[in-house]
């Protein structure tokens, strides 16, 4: 049974490996960030939520 196993892990983990390298993500050039929130850490507004535009 063991031997049958490993191998089939192999390939599905190089299939998943083939897959995942075609994924894009993040902006792409030229492209502006929308407004995102953050919990700032230091500073006046210490602990509060804030929008970065």
């Amino acid at each position: 049974m063991r031997r049958a196993v490993v191998p089939s892990m192999a390939v599905l983990l190089f299939a998943a490996g083939i897959v995942m390298a075609k994924v894009e993500s993040g902006l792409k050039v030229g492209e502006k960030a929308g407004a995102f929130n953050v919990k700032d850490c230091t500073g006046p507004a210490k602990g509060r939520s804030l929008c970065y535009r």
